[in-house]
């Protein structure tokens, strides 16, 4: 190392973002460039919690291909842009099966080392020069803007012919997303691994996303099935993106969305984002734009994604055409479930219906931010009765559990997150037989805020002022 006197500036490559952090999170399944970790296959298809992009860069990878690998669009749109932590990451991609062989391929030795711009999985490795073995102790590898440098120990001369396996995205498939559950050998794959996130790290999945899978019907309906029971007690939201490969106009979105298994806990959006020359699914950048609103309402999920000036460089479909709605347009989409992007001046979200409307009109089921307090609360109320569980039954136990609910539903009624709540404990739901068996049931209610979706101002000529102002008044 040189010797330093003196004065060293140094910056960082990146810009710092401020990161906000919540106890309900994101659960994302995608792929992600694990061939670049030192072992690949500690990140297969196992919940990884990451507060950070050094955690992401460490313990999953990061790539700007996001087509390829499309746990990073989340990666890129809540810890590069919004800023909002930590995020669970389900990578699917698994070196042992999705791969492809590349043998005998030949390159020119530079500064004594070459450069491999594929994704090397590390273990398959054989590099030969003049017909000799090179040792993996004589060289070291680094992964530079993506591409796998080789650096050689010893002068090598001439060219190195590599043979290895590469990491095969385009291997992965919609039953490698929705996975599965070997109930003899306790394994689960994909969507599957949902439920062992609180068991694993003492927090709720809350909005569970694919982006870049739920243009299909397969596996939204697979998470929206997740989002009614997690845990066999936990609710949460998804976020499915509708088909911008053939849908192009909005009445085939509208077709689209008509098509699609949906229920309350489900939002579907339209169309992609670009940002920074980067495309993203909607699904990506809306599910972090919900989890900030929470970081900035002390945790509680309470608010509309709509009518937020977000910062993306623009809109499109998948083969790059650009979307540009004004707010009827939106509204066309809007009246039909689906929440979209219109350009005022800025680009907006816009949109408060879940998936479910107008088929289901019921206040708590059609509202994005009804559903978000409802799971929240139900959520926490879970969270603070489980060390409840197995204390005996008494009326103390029962009044204490009524009274420490409608404080806390007081609580957020003060701070506005909703309008009011309370429980009850009613005798006429608790016969003899339910309380002998050890079972008490209590009865919650609430009104959630709801969006400001219309208002209405009649303009009208005022002749009399004009009369006033020119006449000086009555005649």
């Amino acid at each position: 190392m040189a010797y330093l006197h003196g004065v060293y500036p140094t910056e960082k490559s990146e810009t710092a973002v401020s990161l906000s952090t919540t106890t309900q999170v994101q659960v994302v399944i995608g792929t992600a460039p694990i061939h670049m970790l030192d072992n690949p296959s500690e990140a297969v298809n196992k919940p990884i919690l990451c507060e950070s992009k050094e955690d992401c860069y460490k313990k999953i990878g990061y790539s700007t291909d996001f087509s390829k690998y499309t746990l990073c669009q989340s990666m890129f749109a809540s810890f590069f842009k919004i800023g909002v932590a930590p995020v669970v990451f389900v990578n699917v991609l698994d070196p042992e099966k999705h791969n492809k062989e590349v043998t005998d391929k030949e390159f020119v030795v530079q500064d004594n080392s070459i450069l491999i711009d594929d994704a090397v999985i590390l273990s398959t490795l054989k590099l030969t020069a003049a017909s000799n073995t090179i040792s993996s102790e004589d060289y070291v590898t680094e992964w530079v803007d993506e591409k796998l440098s080789i650096i050689f120990k010893n002068k090598i001369e001439g060219n190195v012919t590599a043979t290895y396996k590469s990491i095969a995205p385009e291997k992965v498939t919609e039953n490698d997303i929705i996975g599965s559950y070997d109930t003899e050998t306790g394994v689960r794959t994909g969507t599957e691994l949902i439920k062992m996130v609180y068991p694993m790290y003492g927090v709720i999945p809350f909005v569970l996303i694919a982006p870049g899978w739920t243009e299909t019907d397969t596996v939204g309906a697979v998470l929206e099935q997740k989002t009614e029971e997690i845990n066999g007690c936990f609710k949460g939201i998804t976020i499915i993106d509708l088909d911008s490969q053939t849908s192009k106009t909005r009445s085939a979105v509208i077709k689209d969305k008509q098509a699609r298994t949906v229920n309350a806990n489900t939002i579907a959006v339209y169309p992609k984002i670009k940002k920074d020359g980067y495309v993203l699914s909607y699904s990506a950048w809306l599910a972090a734009i919900i989890m900030k609103q929470a970081t900035e309402n002390e945790g509680v999920f309470c608010k509309s994604p709509s009518n937020i000036n977000i910062d993306i460089d623009d809109c499109i479909t998948a083969d790059g055409t650009r979307v540009l709605y004004d707010g009827e347009d939106g509204n066309e989409l809007n009246g039909e479930g689906i929440v979209t992007i219109i350009a005022r001046n800025g680009w907006y979200t816009w949109g408060n219906n879940t998936a479910v409307y107008p088929e289901i009109t019921d206040t708590k089921n059609r509202w994005i931010m009804a559903r978000l307090a409802f799971a929240f609360v139900e959520n926490e109320f879970i969270m603070s009765k489980i060390q409840t569980i197995d204390t005996e039954l008494s009326p103390k136990n029962i009044e204490n559990a009524v009274t420490e609910e409608n404080i806390r539903l007081a609580a957020l009624t003060a701070g506005g997150y909703i309008l009011g709540g309370k429980m009850l404990y009613d005798k006429a739901d608790n016969s003899n037989e339910s309380i002998l068996n050890g079972q008490f049931k209590f009865r919650t209610q609430i009104a959630t805020n709801i969006p400001t979706e219309f208002i209405e101002n009649t303009f009208e000529f005022d002749a009399e002022t004009v009369q006033n102002a020119i006449l000086g008044g009555e005649q």
